[in-house]
């Protein structure tokens, strides 16, 4: 039978900071949703039955054509009454390159771990889109990096969550049928990942206001649609940089103190506006970061002087501050996610030691705090104490778990930043400052 649900037309499905589970089988899932935190289910195949079991058992029943699946670059041609989800995203993780005897990650000077994240992409749409929810609906499939048959840990599900509520959206849990098939079928260690993503799914939403929290602007990077801005975004978050995406369309005003570093590279042209902003950013003390060269060196400008020149890059003095002008258009995301973070010295936003699968992203908090820092393993939970550090003096520190008791923390001053040593972790732990 056909499924008579509808919403409409002008009703968009609310999916900001609702746990959404995306379900494509016929049977019920229904039994799954309390265990599961599960507060809507997106019926891809239309059933009555399963309608009604979903909303006896508490959760809204989506119907499949209330939300549509879109492109990184279709986000923005959306109308207003539609409920979009991203459906580009890379399925969450780590890899490591080389691993000990008890399967560990190594992660030398020259051996890293990869890691997978999509918080940057959250992070991005709010940036270009602050009128509409980012949430992101990638699926199990190619187009997010599993290869056909490839099985992946059922907890990878809880960490694809934990991934877009941290910088401020949301992600369509989606389950592969395999998973699925081993949720109905009873297996003890699906049901147990299961459950424990439930907690964490309520834990996320009990302490939503820590996330979502403007990121510090100590590395400001100007976004605008295409890959270049994107990637460069990906490769700041996966280090740690905590970079504060903002539009090229609204650019902030110089403010040299909390912006020492501004990145305008891989971006258009910038108009006669955005140029005088960028230029008054330098003057003011900051570092402003360019691959805009030769012929479209928009930068140049009375006053400028060349200080210290390198094979692929020049470093030039403006005013109180300088222009850092690469010779060619980014094409090592990574090699120059490094170089901005060298250019905030000491002033670096965040890091992590002992954790070879993690991201660390300083923001500001919630009511009642200064700052956060939040830390997210995208590998094997950590097998033992983790170092952190946050850009800022504080005197106290609580970690935040999901599942665990606030703790408080002892703090470490190291010159202009603070350091706290963390116990063993799983996926996610939140270190509120103050």
């Amino acid at each position: 039978m056909g499924c008579r649900l509808k919403l409409s037309a002008h009703m968009p499905a609310d999916l900001s900071s609702r746990i959404v589970l995306r379900w494509d089988s016929t049977a019920s899932c229904a039994a799954l949703l309390e265990a599961g935190g599960v507060d809507a289910v997106w019926l891809r195949a239309a059933d009555d039955n399963v309608a009604a079991a979903c909303r006896a058992a508490g959760a809204e029943a989506i119907p499949a054509g209330a939300i549509r699946l879109a492109g990184r670059e279709e986000f923005s041609l959306a109308q207003p009454e539609e409920t979009v989800a991203v459906k580009t995203g890379m399925w969450p993780g780590a890899e490591a390159s080389r691993r000990t005897d008890d399967g560990a990650f190594v992660a030398g000077a020259t051996t890293r771990v990869w890691v997978t994240a999509n918080s940057y992409l959250v992070a991005w749409l709010r940036a270009l889109y602050p009128d509409r929810p980012p949430v992101l609906g990638y699926a199990h499939d190619r187009d997010a990096g599993v290869d056909a048959g490839q099985v992946l840990p059922f907890g990878s599900l809880e960490l694809a969550l934990v991934d877009a509520w941290i910088a401020g959206g949301n992600y369509i849990l989606a389950p592969d049928a395999a998973y699925q098939d081993a949720l109905l079928g009873g297996n003890k260690t699906a049901l147990a990942a299961w459950t424990q993503m439930g907690r964490t799914a309520r834990w996320l939403k009990e302490h939503r206001s820590l996330f979502g929290q403007p990121a510090m602007g100590t590395i400001t990077v100007l976004v605008e649609p295409g890959d270049a801005t994107a990637e460069i975004a990906n490769l700041l978050f996966r280090q740690s940089a905590s970079p504060d995406l903002v539009s090229t369309k609204r650019a902030p005003a110089p403010d040299p103190a909390n912006r020492p570093v501004v990145v305008a590279a891989g971006i258009a042209a910038p108009s006669a506006e955005l140029r005088r902003v960028l230029l008054a950013h330098a003057r003011a003390g900051a570092s402003v970061v360019t691959d805009a060269y030769g012929n479209e060196a928009w930068w140049r400008a009375p006053g400028l002087r060349l200080v210290r020149g390198f094979e692929d890059r020049e470093h030039y003095a403006l005013g109180s501050g300088r222009i850092v002008a690469y010779k060619e258009q980014v094409t090592d995301p990574g090699e120059f996610a490094l170089d901005a973070i060298d250019l905030a010295g000491d002033r670096r936003p965040a890091r992590i030691w002992n954790c070879p699968g993690g991201i660390a992203l300083a923001s500001k908090a919630g009511p009642g705090a200064k700052a956060a820092l939040d830390l997210i393993n995208y590998g094997s939970p950590a097998r033992g104490q983790a170092l952190a550090r946050r850009y800022g003096v504080f005197r106290s520190a609580t970690l935040l778990r999901p599942g665990e008791a606030a703790t408080p923390l002892r703090t470490y001053r190291r010159g202009g930043s603070t350091e706290v040593v963390l116990p063993a972790f799983n996926r996610l732990a939140v270190v509120v400052f103050d």
